[in-house]
């Protein structure tokens, strides 16, 4: 099972490779409102994550379900492109994510010490508008 402690420190480092403004953890929209408020720039959401098991009671595995959103602040009235602009900074910050979390690129190949049991193909990322109060970005929901 990932620890509370564990998954704060994991939030923390990917904040520093992917060089957003920082992060909170939440376990429904209503608290990363709440936590959220009405912080500018781009932030990392990381939700506590579900904890499950894969196997027969003799020989299982633990599994965990994790999702994680990179989020901006929305601007109502502006124009379509400062939108698309929104969506295009914090989609690079999701494209960033996903090569620390794979090891690929320019970010440090942690994934073996972070997630060795990563299900390549559970990996799925959404665009997201309006969530946590007025945000919009990205979503990435993974089995490791």
């Amino acid at each position: 099972m990932i620890g509370i402690k564990e998954f704060n420190e994991i939030c923390q480092d990917i904040v520093e490779q992917i060089g957003i403004k920082g992060h909170v953890i939440c376990s429904t929209e209503e608290q990363g409102a709440k936590k959220l408020k009405d912080k500018g720039d781009i932030w990392l959401v990381a939700v506590y994550p579900n904890y499950s098991f894969d196997g027969d009671p003799d020989s299982y595995q633990d599994r965990h379900e994790l999702m994680f959103l990179v989020v901006t602040r929305q601007i109502e009235g502006k124009s379509d492109e400062f939108e698309l602009e929104q969506y295009y900074n914090t989609q690079q910050a999701m494209v960033k994510l996903k090569q620390y979390l794979f090891g690929e690129g320019d970010q440090v190949d942690e994934l073996c010490k972070l997630f060795p049991n990563l299900k390549v193909n559970s990996v799925a990322i959404e665009p997201e508008y309006n969530i946590f109060g007025g945000y919009l970005g990205w979503s990435m929901i993974l089995d490791v």
